[in-house]
């Protein structure tokens, strides 16, 4: 089992900066598909609507350029910038569109960025539920990628998939009392694996569902429930690509529990029956 330290300052996964080859299409499939409305702050394509936010720009497509995390008030955002100062985490002022100024970023041993800062726009109401609740990657070195994210920020296990070897493949990390908000899976890779949206029942799953349906978008996994988190699912695509999870019922867990331990197995990934496993 890999050591953790107990959230100490809680934020939440607010929206995500996606790169893409044809940032244009790809806002427009967000826009439509989950009820967003675009403007833009330079060359960028900045989305919002209800509970969810996304930046689009030109990149490299399946690439996330950077995981928004909000913070709950300025005080917040001063200690967990003052923690991180005290490591090797070194915090860096950025500019975001959707952040008020005073953001800052970081960057993992790997590359990936997240910016830290409180929202500009508080979360509207959500006529469609679907709060944008967690990102996922592959990792060549999980081990180094969990310790700066327990260690550094200080975000915290809540649950391990172990292989038949003793080696651990997937870890679920949390960053305030859901379940996860991060989540990292051993591979052979260092990629984007995908990024999910909560909804508020198993209702708004079949609606979603329903949703895509009618634009002939196809599930790829699921509906099922996954072990870890104990949540109802199902996975498609968008256009470039990229992995979009609807998720319904996210458990929740108390400060102090000890990470659960579960068998890298289907069953595990999803109870019901068969699983996308990614090693």
């Amino acid at each position: 089992m890999i050591s953790s330290l107990q959230t100490s300052t809680p934020a939440s996964l607010h929206h995500l900066h996606i790169h893409s080859a044809k940032p244009s299409a790809l806002a427009a499939f967000y826009e439509k598909q989950f009820s967003l409305r675009t403007t833009m702050a330079g060359q960028l394509h900045v989305l919002e609507g209800g509970a969810r936010a996304l930046i689009i720009s030109t990149g490299v497509s399946e690439h996330l350029a950077a995981a928004g995390y909000a913070l709950r008030n300025q005080a917040d955002l001063d200690i967990l910038r003052n923690r991180l100062a005290c490591g090797n985490a070194i915090p860096q002022a950025t500019d975001d569109p959707l952040f008020h100024a005073g953001a800052f970023g970081i960057t993992d041993p790997q590359g990936r960025r997240l910016i830290f800062g409180i929202p500009r726009q508080p979360r509207g109401p959500d006529t469609e539920p679907a709060r944008l609740q967690h990102t996922v990657f592959q990792t060549t070195q999980l081990d180094e990628v969990v310790h700066f994210y327990t260690q550094q920020i200080g975000f915290s296990i809540s649950d391990e998939v172990v292989a038949d070897d003793g080696r651990v493949m997937v870890v679920f990390l949390r960053s305030d009392d859901e379940h996860h908000s991060l989540a990292f899976f051993r591979g052979a890779n260092n990629e984007w694996d995908h990024h999910c949206y909560e909804t508020d029942a198993w209702n708004d799953i079949r609606d979603w569902a329903d949703k895509f349906a009618r634009q002939r978008i196809a599930i790829f996994f699921g509906p099922g429930r996954h072990g870890p988190g104990n949540n109802l699912f199902f996975m498609v695509n968008d256009p470039d690509g990229n992995r979009i999870e609807l998720s319904a019922e996210l458990e929740l867990v108390a400060p102090n529990v000890v990470p659960g331990v579960w068998p890298q197995e289907e069953h595990t990934l999803n109870s019901w029956g068969r699983a996308w496993m990614r090693s």
